[in-house]
């Protein structure tokens, strides 16, 4: 058994691996790292900017090569106030990293692929060709698989010469950034010229764009480029790379126990691909926080808070560059312009002020960004429906209602139960096809009706316990489901926020849930219509309070839309959740998961619904004199239907 386990030894683990040392991690720890190279060569140039006195400089002063204390964009030349632009060649972090290796031979090198991770909750298994090795902790710096909410992924892709002039032609203490003076070829380029002494620098050419810059036009480009220099010159290397520039490149794992580190962890700057530092400040806090024994228990372990005002930032540049790459050459050149660079640098630190960042986009080409804001969010909302359906369908159920009671009820009844079978059954329809395939269809099926078979029993037998049982996992797959989606996914959260949710819809409308239970023979629930009350508005204050504390739009979204249910009937308060935030979440999860197309899942699903209404139709002859009769029915039969589907996807969310 292995205290931990790296998967990849690139700068994100090898950066790690340091820290550890630094905090006298190393020591005591068996531990195996898991690369397929363990590269000896220098296949990539990190840069960073920061103050003389700053740890990530003291730390790696031996591998910096070489810092400018003056940058040049577009035609300025400037002092970076106090801070200095750093170069780290990776050869001299992988060194670093293998003498690291040789000094603690309690830690294994290993050049296997691991194939697979499995959570065991209290250890994790590796899986490789080889064999199995067992972890308690695992760091993960595997490239992330990403999948774009709107539009393809646009990428950084550069191409870097080493080249050496026959005469002094620069400045050592001078860099120029983000030269735009090149064609643009309908995306956004620009060369980065970093001397390391009068004769020696790295010229790199770089892309922002959904198309790769290819080696042929990167060497006509550079060569151009070169000829500016009027001088001879020899190509000492040539450096190559892609990096992802996507606000979905975050991978997150079910278990605690495994940590994704650089790339995975979302540490490049999306909209700059920026991400040395990044790197290094995650792993100093993973490692300040394992030398201080901090909790990462899956219930209690709160997770990461959002982005805020400057993922808004990113998420406007991004459409941009996704949909008017070529406009990225006047956003930067006059970005750079209005603002000193040193500035710009702690605007990308994420540490500048609102005052100064108004100030900043009041001198960029407004238009543009208007247009970026104006249209990104109609297409995210396109994408994400089940962020702003239930809104518009609650206030339109009330609009009407007010000016034809009734109406809008009957009205919304009706619809939900068209999208009911077109979206609700159906997402748990498809059970069968995804995260069960590893059964055969008719085995599935026994099983599944078997489950629902077991939860009618228990209903005939104690409705009491039944929906008791009911309400605890219904509680906990809405919870479990929302904050998958929402990227704050925690198991104590996940149960807070689904009981709240439910207590929300249900305490709301009290009176009505307990003419509900008479019809099932359960006692009324001993909450009065003022308590009930004053608990849903402290839920309702404790929700937003998350939504504020995690900065999630879409949380706080969620909890519009069950404040407008409260002045709706239950069944459309519940109808709105369950089908039209709910079940398409589940159904976009679903299809994101298994690459499948909307009209492929309907079809998929069509036997399996047909059999659900046809089940659905047997309860309704029942009894049709009442509708709380037939409620109290159709409650039995979703949550008998529920309880397999909640297994299932459960199984299927610790797998992504």
């Amino acid at each position: 058994m292995y205290t931990f386990g790296l998967i990849g030894l690139g700068a994100a683990n090898s950066l790690l691996l340091l820290h550890m040392e630094k905090e006298g991690l190393l020591e005591e720890s068996a531990g195996i790292v898991f690369d397929h190279s363990f590269k000896a060569v220098n296949d990539k140039t990190y840069c960073f900017w920061a103050y003389p006195d700053d740890e990530i400089v003291q730390d790696l002063a031996a591998e910096i090569k070489h810092s400018w204390s003056r940058v040049v964009s577009g035609e300025k030349a400037e002092h970076l106030k106090g801070m200095r632009y750093y170069m780290v060649e990776s050869i001299a972090l992988y060194d670093k990293t293998r003498a690291l290796l040789e000094r603690h031979p309690n830690i294994i090198a290993s050049n296997e692929e691991v194939r697979e991770i499995e959570d065991h909750n209290v250890y994790i298994d590796l899986h490789t060709n080889e064999g199995s090795y067992q972890v308690l902790k695992v760091y993960d710096s595997r490239p992330p698989l990403i999948n774009e909410v709107i539009g393809k992924t646009v990428w950084q892709s550069f191409e870097g010469w080493k080249v050496t002039f026959d005469k002094p032609t620069f400045n050592e203490e001078t860099m120029r950034l983000m030269d735009f003076n090149i064609p643009q070829s309908g995306f956004t380029q620009f060369v980065y010229v970093l001397p390391t002494s009068k004769t020696e620098a790295l010229i790199e050419l770089t892309r922002f764009g959904n198309e790769l810059l290819s080696p042929e036009l990167a060497k006509d480009l550079l060569r151009n480029y070169l000829l500016t220099f009027n001088g001879n010159y020899s190509i000492n290397d040539i450096e190559r790379g892609v990096l992802p520039m996507s606000q979905n490149a975050e991978q997150y794992h079910r278990s605690p126990k495994v940590i994704s580190t650089g790339a995975r962890a979302g540490k490049l700057k999306a909209t700059t691909g920026y991400a040395f530092k990044n790197m290094y400040q995650h792993g100093r806090e993973i490692a300040v926080n394992e030398s201080l024994n901090k909790s990462t228990n899956p219930w209690f372990g709160l997770p990461s808070r959002g982005g805020g005002r400057f993922a808004f930032y990113d998420f406007v540049l991004l459409f941009i560059l996704k949909f008017r790459p070529h406009w990225g050459k006047s956003i930067f050149t006059r970005l750079f312009k209005s603002k000193p660079t040193a500035e710009v640098f702690t605007f990308l630190d994420e540490k500048s002020s609102v005052r100064w960042e108004i100030g900043m986009f009041a001198r960029l080409n407004k238009r543009k960004f208007v247009w970026s804001a104006v249209v990104s969010a109609f297409a995210f909302m396109l994408s994400k429906p089940q962020r702003w359906v239930p809104i518009v369908f609650s206030l339109l159920a009330l609009a009407i209602n007010h000016f034809a009671p009734g109406y809008g009820t009957n009205l919304g009844i009706g619809l939900l139960l068209f999208f009911l079978f077109l979206v609700g059954i159906p997402h748990g329809a498809l059970d069968g096809f995804s995260h069960a395939r590893n059964l055969k269809l008719p085995a599935f099926i026994a099983r599944y009706l078997g489950i629902m078979a077991l939860v009618v029993l228990l209903w005939l037998v104690s409705p009491i316990a039944g929906l008791v049982f009911f309400l605890i996992y219904s509680a906990w797959h809405f919870g479990e489901t929302d904050l998958i989606e929402w990227q704050r996914s925690n198991a104590g959260l996940s149960f807070l926020w689904g009981t709240m949710l439910l207590g929300i819809v249900l305490l709301s409308h009290i009176e009505e849930v307990n003419t509900m239970m008479s019809y099932m023979n359960v006692p009324a629930w001993p909450v009065d219509a003022g308590l009930a009350t004053s608990l849903v508005n402290m839920m309702l204050f404790l929700g937003f309070m998350c939504a504020f504390w995690f900065r999630s739009a879409a949380w706080a979204l969620s909890l519009i839309a069950l404040a407008l249910g409260t002045q709706l009937p239950l069944v459309l308060s519940f109808g709105v959740y369950f089908v039209l935030q709910h079940s398409l979440t589940g159904w976009g999860h679903l299809r994101t998961t298994e690459n499948w197309t909307h009209s492929g899942m309907f079809i998929k699903a069509l036997p399996f619904t047909a059999g659900a209404v046809i089940m659905f139709l047997v309860i309704y002859q029942f009894d049709r004199s009442s509708l709380w009769q037939w409620s109290s029915y159709f409650l039995i039969f979703l949550s008998a239907l529920s309880l397999p589907h909640i297994y299932f996807m459960s199984r299927l969310y610790k797998e992504i």
